[in-house]
């Protein structure tokens, strides 16, 4: 029996599948909004961190001078 015709028929089918879960993951604005939010406050607790991290270098240094 040749089943070459369903290797023809599954690309079409596939493509479409792939199609609607691709649709799905982009979904709806109100979820690229909360990331954007999201994005922006890891950035600003990344600053906060960073300047920590200077202030305590800082620090460091100072009591490796004092010893």
């Amino acid at each position: 029996m040749d089943l070459s015709y369903l290797v023809l028929l599954l690309c079409p089918l596939m493509l479409i599948f792939m199609f609607f879960i691709m649709k799905g993951m982009h979904g709806k604005n109100g979820h690229s909004e909360q990331h954007k939010s999201d994005a922006i406050e890891l950035k600003k607790n990344m600053e906060k961190l960073m300047e920590q991290n200077e202030i305590l270098a800082k620090e460091i240094e100072s009591m490796k001078r004092n010893r």
